[in-house]
């Protein structure tokens, strides 16, 4: 997503997961994607990945200006891989994964207290830092599973109204519609 709001030409390779190449695992120490290589140099997980894609980049910057609102870009996405992800990745599929019905319920009820955090967050809010950012963007590989949860009837988005509308400004973006 970060490389197509920068306008980036690039090439993506898919990965099986299941059944990693030696040259995969070569470039990614923790076998995760994503991972970039950067003059010979390894560099992973996704929010550093993409804080350095910004960096590096021409704009549109991804990061707030102001150094207060930066803060709460960061927070917001250590949120989404400590807490939002995980409670989203059991719920959505824990069943295929064989995972107790007790840590799936765990699990939607953590992420039910996952969405009433983002949705005081996101009160008087468009996005978690003021404009759209990498914050955004840490979410956003999620957002399918949290429909598909909502169509199951696991959980109900207008209980949050001010997530699903995030949500779907997020979801409208050009750069979210084509990294799908």
């Amino acid at each position: 997503m970060v490389l197509h709001e920068k306008g980036a030409d690039f090439e993506t390779y898919e990965v099986d997961l299941k059944n990693k190449s030696e040259e995969f695992l070569a470039a990614s120490p923790t076998g995760k994607v994503p991972v970039i290589v950067v003059d010979g140099e390894s560099l992973y997980e996704s929010n550093a990945v993409n804080q350095y894609l910004d960096e590096v980049m021409d704009s549109p910057p991804l990061m707030p200006d102001d150094p207060k609102a930066r803060a709460h870009a960061r927070i917001w996405m250590s949120f989404a891989d400590d807490k939002f992800f995980p409670a989203v990745f059991v719920a959505g599929v824990g069943r295929e994964r064989g995972y107790s019905e007790e840590r799936i319920s765990e699990s939607l009820e953590k992420l039910k207290g996952h969405l009433a955090e983002l949705e005081k967050r996101l009160s008087g809010r468009e996005y978690l830092a003021g404009s759209f950012s990498l914050a955004e963007v840490a979410y956003a590989g999620n957002l399918i599973r949290l429909r598909e949860l909502e169509e199951k009837g696991e959980i109900s988005l207008k209980s949050y109204p001010n997530v699903a509308a995030w949500m779907e400004r997020v979801e409208s973006r050009e750069s979210y519609k084509a990294a799908l």
